[in-house]
């Protein structure tokens, strides 16, 4: 039978053998087959050889049909006794059988043989054939049936072996097989759904037009499909190598076989040797050099594997290419691999697909099945293996079992897809295993800095673990939080419950509440126990938390009691008090592990006097009664977080002398806290401190200033704070990278606010002035001191314009404007700003010319930061800049819009040049319903890039603008987004883009959104920070130039603008005399020197007509299509013109 080996090629496309050989073994055994067959497993071919040929009985055995079944392609040697044998004519009417019923391409080679007598049945064929005869006298018809086969497969277009010699033939058939392309398209697949982009990507990475040795990383989680897109690869490109080999299960081969007999294994396959003596293997490797060498190592879990097999780029001939898939990114970084592809999880729509395949044997469910198939998404999270073994688990089960499942898999999961994933566990040191289980249990979507510091206590080496766990794909950071798929989370709490299934006071970690109750109702805790974190949402039952039910866990290392939903309002504190956990009066437990001790609306009055846990970092009892938390002082020198928010009984605070190291402290929301120790100012580690709302406070320690680390200090909401005028020898060192200063709100005077003169708080980038009640008259003239400053808040407050000297702060990004309802125009603005919110903001009509989109080179792609800080967003687009304000209209330069959520275009002709430079982006919601509802969401913008190939490229724009509800009209989100530089836009023909509104409660609708296109200006000089676009492809000279502004002048809004114009304005629009039906207004005189360039007509797809010179609104109007708006052509009129500066009413609607 075939040799295993000769398995070259993996079985993603549902396929045993590439090629099935027929042939007569006394004729061509030892010679011809023998050499057609080692060159085809030498060229990578999956060939099926029946070695025995052993002709037993009247028919071929199972196997037989099953191979030539199972192949794409037979190869049939018609060699002059082939037809004497009766087992050769079966598996010719088998082959000719299937070609019929499964397409299977038939190859015949006439070896010696004249084709007309193999069609005519003459010679030796004859022979036989009237032999058969004499011996089938009474099965005349199986005979005829042998007859028409012969004639059959001779009409076949295949090879003729006479005057050839047979080197060449053998390479000539095997060029032919592999010019067939051995090769099914993807989207004819089943498991290669949804990788057609990966595909693409891997081939930019392989680069194949270099003649250079490549290795390439392919790594991901396991069961995301690296084999896959590795054999997908193989099967495009193998035919262009002299030698191809693909090593499927590297890491269970080393396992069962050891690495001297993969070695042997990769040289023999590639060199077409068997039994090589690897004594003399420096040669054997020094034959590769001449050999173009295509190489696939699939899943490589040790390093020996690459230090033994790859010893040597060198050792391989000029355009080799090695591909290598694994888990662990370290094992490819470690063995200089620079191209590494990461593997993503698959979208909604073809995780869909490919669910659907193996669960319905089509492309999408059953309508009756749609909802439960999303719900089975939701539990994948887009993981090709969880698709393909639950569609396979699923397939032509009812709905009741279909629902059984589903329960099922909340509390167990299915056993294949954890034991795949549970392969990345294994391979874990113990360190690391107790790091992701402490994530995979505790610790997601927590800070990763604050995760650290708890685990570092705990002796885990967190900065090398955390590191080790991204590298093998088994979590992610993004956003600095601590993020892992959901299986895996799941995977990692089955290993702690397979330590005793059926008793979870054995376990290590508890998270679940039943668990949790059960242990502690029955007082049944074990030292095995470390850590419990329960959710109070979820319980349902009053639980005591009672000495003796923690008298046996004496190796607890962590103690959350905690509420999920809890919200940033303090007004309903009484409402979030933990009723459901009662504390006994003498409540003690083991606290010399404890390194974590959070426990939510603690009912007692103080901690025990005892209380002195060494390990401790972090302490937090938010919402407590406690009154004073400790007498004296208590020596915690590794407590780092201390939180007693909406303590509201908490008179004073602790004496601070013996928690010197204490980093983060939390005092909001504590009603009655009157009085801050002293001892506060011996904190030099604290860079965060918050007393918001601590509205019975009445000073702060004089000499608070000391506190030299802090850099977030709040004290919003302390309005009979008295002695605040530290802040004026409040600084920070140079060395901080950040700072913050959050003042008190609703001063009483706001004309006489003064914002106190700091020169010495130059590196301060955070500022928080909101509900300060500040006018106009207030004077805020020291801001401009903070040239630092990137983050400004000044919502709530009462002015009508905004405060001048905020142009003068260079650094600012962030612009905080919400509710500040008297606020009517937004002037001069810095040019470094990227987001302003303007929520509620309800008189703001006008904005100043000089307020923009940022322009080159201000307007630069993003810059990913560490792999890790992107793992979780598959392809990102970062807004340079964004605009929230009230508003009903898509602005009148945005030309292609639509009612809804959703837009899609065709682009121009030549749209992309090199003076493109962004997309801009317009949303119109509604205001969240109830509008007395505060709820809370955001809105989220996906667009996809079409190429005339019909393929595409999908992208989510970044970042999500956040929704508080309460606003209470119709919004306007503006944004820019540069182009991503991965994407050759060459051939994009077609864009569509969408967006989503998520509210945690309350209902908010997307009513119309738009896009269009950004250019620069060659002409303008470099000097200037520019916004241009076209109205239609970059033709000669007609274009649309939206906002242009000189670097000294003063940045303010491209949407409104003053009375005056200078003659030298630079503002140009497409079309002269535009009115504001469409929500735009001139306010002005023209002057004389104001030139204009018209559209061209055979570029200009939408058409206006021209108004007066005098700018008289009433004078031209304006029609638009359903997909924007443009203008006539004049001929008349070639120059570059500038127009009116226009004020933009976002409130007065387009003629939609």
């Amino acid at each position: 039978m075939a040799d295993p080996s000769s398995s070259s090629s993996s079985s993603f496309f549902q396929r045993s053998y590439d090629v099935f050989l027929s042939f007569r073994g006394e004729d061509t055994r030892n010679n011809f087959t023998a050499h057609l067959y080692k060159e085809l497993r030498i060229k990578g071919i999956n060939t099926f050889i029946d070695d025995d040929k052993l002709e037993r009985g009247q028919v071929i055995s199972p196997a037989l049909v099953a191979a030539i079944e199972n192949s794409m392609f037979s190869i049939i040697v018609l060699s002059e006794n082939y037809a004497s044998s009766r087992w050769c004519l079966e598996e010719l009417v088998k082959i000719l059988e299937c070609k019929e019923s499964r397409g299977q391409r038939v190859l015949p080679i006439f070896y010696n043989v004249d084709p007309s007598d193999v069609r005519k049945h003459m010679g030796k064929f004859g022979e036989a054939l009237a032999k058969h005869e004499e011996n089938f006298k009474e099965n005349m018809g199986r005979v005829q049936i042998w007859r028409d086969a012969l004639t059959q497969v001779a009409n076949l277009s295949g090879w003729d072996s006479r005057n050839k010699n047979e080197v060449m033939l053998i390479e000539e058939i095997v060029s032919g097989i592999l010019n067939y392309k051995i090769y099914i398209p993807l989207s004819d697949a089943e498991d290669l759904v949804g990788i057609d982009s990966s595909t693409r990507e891997m081939e930019s990475l392989l680069c194949m037009e270099s003649i250079d040795v490549r290795m390439i990383g392919i790594w991901g989680m396991g069961g995301i499909g690296k084999t896959t897109l590795a054999g997908a690869i193989y099967d495009r490109i193998f035919n262009q190598f002299e030698g191809c080999i693909f090593f499927e299960n590297v890491g269970e081969d080393l396992k069962r076989q050891g690495i001297d007999a993969l070695r042997e294994k990769l040289l023999s396959q590639i060199l077409g040797c068997k039994n090589l003596n690897l004594i003399g293997r420096t040669s054997m490797w020094a034959r590769l050099c001449s050999k173009k060498i295509l190489l696939v190592l699939d899943d490589v879990n040790d390093s020996i594997v690459l230090e033994k097999l790859l010893p040597k780029c060198e050792w391989f001939g000029l355009g080799s290419r090695i591909i290598i898939t694994t888990r662990n990114k370290d094992l490819l970084s470690m063995h200089g691999v620079k191209e590494i592809y990461k593997v993503k999880e698959l979208e909604g729509n073809k995780a869909m697909e490919l669910f659907s395949h193996y669960a319905f044997k089509r492309d999408h469910p059953k309508d009756d099945f749609m909802e439960l198939s999303k719900d089975i998404l939701v539990y994948t999270q887009g993981l090709p293996l969880a698709l393909k073994v639950l569609g396979s688990l699923l397939f032509g089960r009812s709905k009741h079992e279909w629902e059984g499942e589903l329960d099922k898999l909340k509390r167990i999961p299915n056993m294949e897809i954890q034991r795949v994933l549970q392969i990345s566990y294994d391979y874990l040191t113990d360190n690391e295993k107790d790091i992701f289980l402490d994530i995979a249990c505790f610790f997601l979507w927590e800070d990763n800095d604050y995760v650290a510091k708890i685990l570092d206590s705990c002796n885990f080496f967190p900065t090398s673990g955390i590191k080790a766990l991204i590298n093998k794909s088994l979590i992610t950071i993004s956003d600095n939080k601590l993020k892992m798929h959901d299986l895996l989370q799941e995977m990692g709490r089955e290993v702690v419950r397979k330590k005793s299934p059926k008793m979870p006071s054995k376990w290590s970690r508890l998270w679940n509440h039943e668990d949790i109750f059960h242990v502690l109702k029955r007082n049944m805790g074990t030292e095995e126990v470390e850590g419990i974190f329960l959710n109070l949402c979820h319980l349902e039952e009053k639980l005591s938390f009672t000495t003796q039910a923690f008298a046996g866990m004496n190796r607890l290392r962590l103690l959350k009691v905690y509420k999920s939903d809890i919200s940033r309002t303090f007004e309903d504190t009484s409402k979030k008090a933990n009723c459901k956990v009662h504390f006994s009066q003498d409540f003690k437990f083991h606290y010399d592990d404890l390194r974590l001790l959070y426990l939510h609306g603690y009912s007692l009055k103080s901690l025990p006097n005892d209380f002195n846990p060494k390990n401790l970092v972090d302490l937090s009892m938010p919402y407590s009664h406690i009154k004073h938390l400790w007498e004296g002082i208590k020596v915690l020198e590794k407590l780092k977080f201390m939180n007693l928010s909406h303590s509201k009984y908490l008179r004073e605070t602790p004496d601070f002398s013996g928690v010197i190291n204490l980093e983060r402290l939390v005092l909001e929301g504590c009603i009655s806290l009157s009085k801050v120790h002293p001892s506060l100012v011996v904190l030099n580690k604290l860079n965060f401190l918050s007393l918001r709302n601590c509205k019975m406070l009445r000073s702060l320690p004089s000499d608070i200033y000391k506190l030299k680390s802090l850099k977030t200090l709040d004290l919003s909401g302390c309005s009979n704070c008295e002695n605040l005028k530290w802040l004026k020898e409040l600084y920070a060192d140079e060395g901080s990278l950040s700072a913050s200063c959050l003042l008190p709100r609703n001063s009483i005077n706001s004309i006489c606010f003064m914002f106190p003169p700091l020169p010495d708080l130059c590196f301060l980038t955070k500022l928080n002035l909101s509900e300060c009640n500040i006018s106009d008259g207030a004077n805020l003239s020291n801001l401009g001191f903070l040239s630092s400053l990137k983050s400004l808040n000044l919502s709530g407050n009462n002015f009508v314009t905004l405060p001048a000297s905020i142009s003068q702060l260079s650094q600012l990004k962030w612009l905080g404007l919400e509710n500040c309802k008297q606020l009517e125009a937004l002037w001069e603005l810095p040019s470094s700003i990227e987001e302003i919110n303007a929520y509620n903001c309800t008189s703001l009509t006008t904005l100043s010319s000089g307020f923009k989109l940022k322009g080159d080179p201000l307007l630069r792609p993003l810059e990913l930061g560490s792999p890790e800080s992107e793992t979780d967003i598959p392809e990102l687009l970062k807004a340079s800049f964004s605009l929230f304000v009230p508003g009903r209209r898509i602005p009148d330069w945005i030309r292609y819009w639509n009612w809804g959520s959703e837009i899609e275009f065709e682009l121009p002709p030549n749209w992309f040049n090199s003076n493109f430079l962004a997309f801009a982006f317009a949303v119109v919601y509604s205001s969240p319903l109830p509008l007395s509802h505060r709820s809370y969401g955001w809105v989220s913008a996906d667009c996809n890039f079409f190429k005339s190939s019909d393929s595409s490229w999908h992208y989510a724009i970044y970042p999500q603008t956040t929704l508080r509800g309460g606003f209470e009209s119709d919004h306007v989100w503006l944004l820019c987004v540069p182009f991503p530089p991965s994407i050759n836009f060459d051939d994009v023909i077609r864009i569509k883009t969408s967006f989503d509104i998520s509210l945690r409660k309350g209902f908010c609708a997307i009513k119309k959104c738009g896009i269009d296109l950004v250019y620069r200006n060659e002409e303008v000089n470099d000097n200037y920070t520019i916004m241009i676009q076209y109205i239609s492809p970059p033709p000669g000279n007609s274009t649309l130039l939206l906002e242009e502004t000189h670097e000294d002048d003063s940045i303010g809004s491209e949407l409104s603008y003053d009375d005056s114009e200078s003659e030298n304005s630079d503002y140009y629009t497409s079309c002269e005399g535009e009115t504001s039906e469409s929500g735009w207004s001139y306010d002005g005189s023209e002057s004389e020197n104001f030139d204009y360039y018209s559209c061209e007509e055979e570029t200009s797809e939408f058409w206006c007509s021209n108004g007066s010179e005098s700018g008289d609104s009433d004078s031209s109007t304006i029609e638009e299509e359903s997909f924007g708006r443009a203008c006539s052509n004049d001929d008349s009129e070639s120059e570059m013109r500038p127009q009116k500066r226009l004020k933009w009413s976002p409130n007065q609607d387009r003629e939609d």
